[in-house]
C-alpha cells in the first residue's frame, strides 16, 4: 500500500521511500500502530486499540505509541505526516492519500527537478544524524564532513566489527550522548552477528531526540534504518532494554 512516497509492505513489516530506496524495517511498535491504521483506514483508531494490537503480544504503553507515530511520521516526510492525524481524545486516524493531478504538468519540468528532490532528501536524512555532508556545486569543492566526536567498534561473536560513530552540536556537554553509546554496544554486544556495519548516534538540540541511522548490507544490497526515540523524562533513558528487544537491534 503506498502512504506518501513510501510502500507499506506488512507482510515484510517494511516502509520504503520510493524516492529515495530507503527501506525501513519496522519495530513491532510502529509494525502494529501503521497495521492497524491501514486496516481501519479513515476511521479513527482507539489508543487502546493501538496499544493492545490482536492481543498476541504485551500491551504497549501510551509513549511506545505516541513514540510510534512520531517516528511513523517522521519516515512519511514534512509533507506527508499529516496523512496520520491525531483526534484529541480518542485517537489517531490514517488519511485517505490521493495522488496529485499531474495532467498538466510536464514531464520535461519534472525530470530536470528530480535530481535536485533527490539531493534535498538525502541532505535532509544526513542532518538528522549530524552527518553535515555538501558540495559547493559550483566550484566543484566538496566540503569535507566534521569529525565526529567519537568512534568506537565492537567485535561480535562471528568476528564481525560494527562501528559506532556519534556526531554532536559540540565537543562540550555531551554526557547524555556518551551514555546512550555506552547502552548502544552493551545491545550489540549480545549479537551473533548483525547485517549492520556502522551505526551513529546524535542527539537534537534539545535533547529530547535521539537520532540513530544504521548502515550495513544484506543479500548483496545496502541498506539503511534510520530510528529515532524521544523521552520527555527526567533522568532520561533513551535506549531501553524493551526498545533494544522491539527493533532487533542484531538486524
Amino acid at each position: 500500500m503506498q502512504l506518501g512516497h513510501c510502500r507499506f509492505d506488512v507482510g515484510k513489516g517494511e516502509l520504503t521511500n520510493l524516492e529515495s530506496g530507503n527501506v525501513w524495517h519496522l519495530p513491532r511498535a510502529e509494525l502494529q500502530v501503521i497495521s492497524l491504521l491501514v486496516d481501519y483506514q479513515g476511521k479513527v483508531v482507539a489508543k487502546a486499540l493501538l496499544r493492545s494490537g490482536n492481543g498476541e503480544q504485551p500491551v504497549l504503553s501510551d509513549s511506545s505509541v505516541a513514540r510510534a507515530v512520531f517516528t511513523l511520521r517522521s519516515f512519511l516526510g514534512p509533507q506527508y505526516e499529516p496523512l496520520i492525524e491525531t483526534v484529541k481524545g480518542q485517537g489517531y486516524l490514517l488519511r485517505h492519500h490521493r495522488c496529485r493531478k499531474n495532467s498538466h504538468s510536464n514531464p520535461n519540468k519534472i525530470n530536470r527537478h528530480m535530481p535536485k528532490l533527490i539531493a534535498l532528501l538525502t541532505i535532509s536524512l544526513v542532518l538528522a544524524i549530524g552527518s553535515y555532508l555538501g558540495l559547493i556545486a559550483l566550484s566543484g569543492n566538496v566540503i569535507p564532513p566534521p569529525p565526529p566526536l567519537k568512534v568506537s567498534t565492537i567485535e561480535l561473536t562471528s568476528g564481525q566489527v560494527i562501528k559506532v560513530l556519534l556526531y554532536a552540536h559540540s565537543k562540550t556537554n555531551n554526557t547524555l550522548l556518551l551514555e546512550q553509546e555506552l547502552h548502544m554496544l552493551q545491545s550489540l554486544s549480545h549479537c551473533p552477528s548483525s547485517t549492520w556495519k556502522r551505526i551513529y548516534l546524535s542527539l537534537s538540540h534539545d535533547k529530547q531526540v535521539l537520532n540513530i541511522t544504521m548502515r550495513g548490507e544484506q543479500l548483496g544490497q545496502s541498506i539503511i534504518r534510520n530510528l529515532k526515540i524521544s523521552d520527555l523524562r527526567q533522568p532520561k533513558q533513551f535506549i531501553s532494554k524493551e526498545w533494544v528487544q522491539n527493533v532487533d537491534i542484531c538486524g
